[in-house]
């Protein structure tokens, strides 16, 4: 590479500067990520249906984020077939409109798919964290300032040229310095990788104040805090964010932008699916997959009524939190909060949370008394308030 001037035709060393491209490299890996991420996806969805029967509204973001996703590989490609990933002095100005224009344009469903994702997780973590009434209004508060951000980052990409299609080539008008747009999508990214950081967190200090085998913790936590891989992710494409201001060739140096949007679009969605799985695994490879011992529901409400707080018993539970089954109006008269949470035996000496939902109509096991007992035990461990 012929350092940050571009070269034309005839100057020394042309042949080898007109042969790099990152174009097939940047479809090569967006495109199976995608794929990847696309079966992750469509594992959430199936063992959705395998443990509650239905979707959820999470659920229902997730199969939007994942078409965002494959939109975004879509209009890459078309900006590749046009040149984008080559230096622009090697282009046909014709293919050069053409190549910025999909790139452009793709950063619409680029951003979305990173941003959305987002609030499949919260909405996940707070039914299955149950958080308190202040942690709850200032987790939906940052989702809203998050939202707001992006969507100003969105109105940018193409109000920062007048008209927006001088970015392209396609008109005359006038521009914005590029250095705003470079320093709000760098903000937005440390917004971004604060609210990863902050949804990794967040379920590992809430899983390690459980009694359980600390390998139990880790494996739970992992599964719940994807988002620091996310994190670190987002940490890397903000740093290749300044591609954006190489405005004389645009082509070859926004590809990293393009590269790493996707890779950060997909592993945060790749942590929104990783949680739901149990039910899949468990199909595929029994209870003991994640170390239970058993590869069935056992019947609690017999068990453990016949062994009690004090009989002999095991009272060592591998606890499933669920999503929180709608109360009766009995119920809600009554005052009586109906627990989601299952149960089902282990023998080791400890406790295992399952991240498997489970509706109320369609569990097997339901013994609300050790459930709620099971869920006050877990809100004990939490900050009060929080």
């Amino acid at each position: 590479m012929a350092g940050n001037q571009p070269l034309f035709p005839g100057d020394p060393g042309y042949e080898e500067y007109a042969a790099e491209n990152k174009g097939p490299l940047i479809l090569g890996v967006t495109s199976s990520l995608t794929i990847l991420t696309f079966l992750f996806v469509a594992g959430r969805i199936y063992s959705r249906f395998l443990s509650a029967g239905k979707l959820a509204i999470d659920d229902y973001i997730v199969i939007v984020c994942i078409c965002l996703s494959i939109s975004y590989v879509a209009l890459a490609a078309c900006a590749i077939s046009y040149g984008a990933g080559r230096h622009v002095t090697t282009l046909d100005p014709a293919h050069v409109t053409k190549a910025v224009y999909y790139t452009v344009v793709s950063f619409v469903p680029g951003v979305t798919s990173f941003m959305l994702p987002k609030f499949a997780v919260v909405i996940l973590l707070a039914r299955l964290l149950a958080p308190g009434k202040i942690h709850r209004t200032i987790m939906w508060v940052i989702c809203v300032i998050y939202l707001l951000l992006t969507a100003g980052m969105l109105v940018i990409n193409f109000a920062q040229c007048t008209p927006a299609a001088k970015q392209w080539g396609a008109a005359e008008g006038t521009c914005w310095d590029r250095k705003i747009t470079v320093d709000y999508a760098m903000m937005l990214g440390a917004v971004s990788v604060v609210f990863d950081f902050y949804l990794a967190v967040w379920p590992t200090i809430v899983l390690w104040g459980l009694q359980m085998n600390w390998k139990k913790k880790v494996g739970l936590s992992t599964a719940l805090g994807f988002g620091y891989c996310a994190g670190a992710v987002t940490i890397y494409k903000t740093n290749t964010l300044h591609g954006l201001l190489d405005l004389q060739d645009f082509t070859y140096a926004v590809d990293d932008v393009v590269l790493w949007t996707n890779i950060e679009a997909n592993f945060v969605l790749i942590g929104a699916c990783i949680p739901t799985l149990y039910p899949l695994i468990r199909r595929v490879w029994g209870a003991s997959a994640l170390g239970g011992s058993t590869n069935k529901y056992s019947n609690n409400k017999n068990k453990n009524s016949s062994s009690g707080p004090s009989g002999h018993g095991s009272n060592n539970a591998i606890v499933t939190i669920g999503s929180m089954p709608k109360r009766s109006r009995h119920d809600r008269r009554a005052g009586r909060s109906v627990s989601g949470l299952d149960t089902f035996q282990d023998s080791d000496d400890s406790k295992y949370i399952i991240l498997e939902e489970r509706s109320f109509q369609t569990s097997e096991v339901h013994d609300p008394e050790l459930a709620n007992r099971t869920q006050e035990k877990i809100r004990q461990t939490k900050v009060q308030g929080w």
